[in-house]
């Protein structure tokens, strides 16, 4: 898989965008035509699980709550072809491209 990290540093008090929206319209504008298939946010510890988008359970999740971003990662590769990671250390977010 492609990792990339986009780095975004300010020698002010303006700090960039950390709405997932903003960041997926980076994302896609810059890596165009590769479009995002998953993300996943650490700070809320959310994730966009193909399962759940079909009303099935998340086999991500462990009995304590706890998410297994590797299993994550290997299920968009399988299930949805990805092939690009890009994390945004700023705001803790990483979307998968494919």
């Amino acid at each position: 898989m492609n990792n990339i990290v986009i780095n975004i540093e300010t020698k002010s008090n303006i700090r960039a965008s950390e709405t997932m929206a903003d960041l997926r319209n980076v994302v896609e504008n810059m890596y165009f035509p590769l479009r995002v298939a998953g993300f996943w946010d650490s700070q809320a510890n959310v994730h966009l699980c193909p399962q759940e988008e079909r009303r099935q359970e998340c086999p991500h999740k462990s009995e304590d709550g706890e998410v297994s971003k590797p299993a994550y990662v290997e299920t968009l590769q399988k299930e949805r072809k990805v092939s690009t990671e890009v994390y945004f250390p700023h705001a803790d977010l990483t979307f998968y491209l494919s």
